[in-house]
C-alpha cells in the first residue's frame, strides 16, 4: 500500500462545497490523500460484494474474491492480508451455490445459498449451521446478500433481502403486492418467515419500472431504500413491520428507466439506462448518525459505442452523486461528482475519519484493475 498525496488547492474545496445546492445544511469536503491500495490474488479492483469493519486491531475491509472463490480479510489502509476464508463447504458444494456473505460477529459470517438457505460459517470456512428459507407465495429464483443488500442481525434474528420482481414482463401492477421482498429466520428458533413488505402501491403507476433496493439498519430498523423510486421504507424488527414511509427524493433524479416492453437488442436497452436516472447504495454512517443515499443522474448517450464500452459505462458510470440524510431522512447535502470522477456502484466504505469513495472510475484513462483507489469524503457540520 502506498499513499499518493495528492495537494488540493484552497480553490478546488471551495468549488466543491459550492457545486451543493445552497439548502446544503453540511459541507461535503474531500481530504487531501489518495489511498492506493494494491489487489491481493487477482482480486477486483471495485469488488461488487466489500465491507469496512472496526475491530481491536483497527479497521479492516472483507471482500470476496471472485477469481479465487475465498473471502479475503485485509488491513486497511495498509492492504496487508490478515486471512483467506475458504468457501468449499466439502461435501455440500455439489448441492449448494453461495450467493454472498455479512460479517456479523466478530466470528461469525453468515450466507446465502441458492437453493435459498442461509448458514452461518467460521472464519475456518466450517458451516456450522444451515437453515432453509421458508416458501414464498411465489417463485424465488435467487437470494444474495452484499455490500448493497447485507443481512442484518436484529432481536434473535437474521434478515435478508430479496429485491427483484420475478417474472417483471409477465407482471401486472396487482401482481406487485404478491411478491415480498423481506425474508428472515430465527437464530433461538426454527420459525423462519417471508414479511409483508412490497413495492408501493402506486410503483408502476407510469409504467414498469425495474426493480432493486439497498437497505440500512439503525437501532431495531431496517430502511428500505429502491433504486427506482424516491420513497424509503422503514421497517420495525421488533414488530416484522413497515412503521413508516417517507418520500427522500434528490433533485438530480427526475426520470426512472420504465421497461413496458422487451428491448429491441442489448445496446438499445443499455443505453436507456444510461441516460435515465435512478437511486443505488444506501448507507449508514454510525459514527456520524446520518444516512447515505448514492444516486446516477442519467447521461447522455450522443454518439454510438461498442456494446462492451456502453457495458463498462453501465458498471461504472459517468455521473454519480450523493446524498446526506440526517437520521429522521431530512436532507443534509446532495452533491454531484465530476465525470468519471468515482465509481458509482458497491465501493464505499464507511470509516470512523468519514466515508471512503473509489475514484477508481472505469472509465477514467487512470483506472487500474489491480490497484484499489480510495479519498475520503468528510462532512463539515
Amino acid at each position: 500500500m502506498y499513499i499518493k498525496q495528492t495537494y488540493i488547492f484552497l480553490f478546488l474545496i471551495i468549488v466543491f462545497a459550492c457545486n451543493n445546492t445552497s439548502s446544503n445544511k453540511v459541507e461535503l469536503q474531500f481530504s487531501n490523500q489518495v489511498i492506493k491500495i494494491p489487489t491481493i490474488d487477482f482480486a477486483a479492483s471495485n469488488p461488487g460484494m466489500i465491507k469496512m469493519y472496526n475491530s481491536d486491531s483497527g479497521e479492516h475491509v472483507m471482500i470476496y474474491n471472485h477469481v479465487s472463490k475465498i473471502l479475503q480479510i485485509s488491513h486497511f489502509p495498509s492492504g496487508e492480508l490478515k486471512l483467506n476464508i475458504p468457501l468449499e463447504f466439502e461435501s455440500e458444494k455439489r448441492t449448494k451455490r453461495f450467493t454472498g456473505g455479512t460479517l456479523i460477529a466478530k466470528d461469525s459470517i453468515f450466507v446465502t445459498f441458492y437453493p435459498p438457505a442461509i448458514g452461518m460459517m467460521d472464519f475456518k470456512g466450517n458451516l456450522i449451521w444451515e437453515k432453509k428459507l421458508p416458501q414464498a407465495n411465489y417463485r424465488v429464483s435467487h437470494i444474495g446478500n452484499g455490500s448493497m443488500i447485507p443481512l442484518f442481525m436484529s432481536n434473535e434474528r437474521i434478515y435478508g433481502a430479496q429485491p427483484f420482481l420475478m417474472d417483471h414482463h409477465r407482471m401486472t401492477s396487482s401482481d406487485i403486492q404478491d411478491q415480498q421482498l423481506v425474508y428472515s429466520i430465527g437464530l433461538t428458533e426454527e420459525e423462519s418467515a417471508w414479511h409483508d413488505v412490497y413495492y408501493s402501491t402506486d410503483y408502476w403507476e407510469n409504467g414498469k419500472k425495474l426493480s432493486y433496493f439497498s437497505w440500512s439498519k439503525r437501532e431495531d430498523y431496517i430502511y428500505i431504500a429502491p433504486f427506482y423510486d424516491h420513497e424509503i421504507q422503514i421497517f420495525d424488527t421488533k414488530t416484522n413491520q413497515v412503521v413508516a414511509t417517507r418520500e427522500v427524493k434528490s433533485s438530480y433524479v427526475n426520470r426512472f428507466n420504465v421497461v413496458n416492453d422487451l428491448p429491441e437488442n442489448e445496446e438499445k436497452s443499455v443505453t436507456e439506462t444510461l441516460e435515465a436516472d435512478q437511486y443505488e447504495t444506501f448507507i449508514y454512517d454510525e459514527y456520524r448518525d446520518v444516512f447515505y443515499r448514492i444516486f446516477l443522474p442519467g447521461y447522455s448517450i450522443e454518439r454510438d459505442f461498442e456494446i462492451d464500452r456502453l457495458r463498462l459505462m453501465e458498471r461504472s458510470r459517468p455521473l454519480t452523486g450523493i446524498m446526506v440524510l440526517d437520521s429522521e431522512l431530512n436532507i443534509l447535502a446532495e452533491h454531484v461528482f465530476e465525470l468519471y470522477e468515482v465509481h458509482s456502484s458497491d465501493n464505499f466504505l464507511v470509516g470512523k475519519d468519514g466515508l471512503y469513495v473509489s475514484t477508481n472510475n472505469m472509465n477514467c484513462s487512470d483506472y487500474s484493475d489491480d490497484t484499489m483507489s480510495y479519498r475520503l469524503l468528510q462532512l463539515i457540520f
